[in-house]
């Protein structure tokens, strides 16, 4: 957890490549785990992995990807 406030925490995960993702979870409504929450981290690395793997992904590029962007949805709301 990098910042705990009232009325959000806010978790942060390094890559062994120095990219960064940040999770900010309103804590009034939620009681997530920190495992919970590194599972979270470790499938959405698992989703860029696979979309930076992509031969037409263009480094330094934003990813538009529908398929992504549904998926980190997921994962995010726990329909995983």
């Amino acid at each position: 957890m990098l910042l705990s406030l009232e009325t959000h925490k806010i978790y942060g995960y390094v890559t062994n490549t120095k990219i960064k993702f940040i999770i900010v979870i309103d804590s009034t409504n939620m009681a997530i785990r920190d495992n919970e929450i590194r599972s979270m981290f470790r499938k959405i690395h698992s989703e860029y992995a696979d979309i930076v793997s992509n031969p037409f992904y263009i480094p330094g590029e934003p990813i538009s990807s529908k398929a992504f962007t549904s998926n980190i949805k997921s994962i995010m709301t726990g329909t995983v």
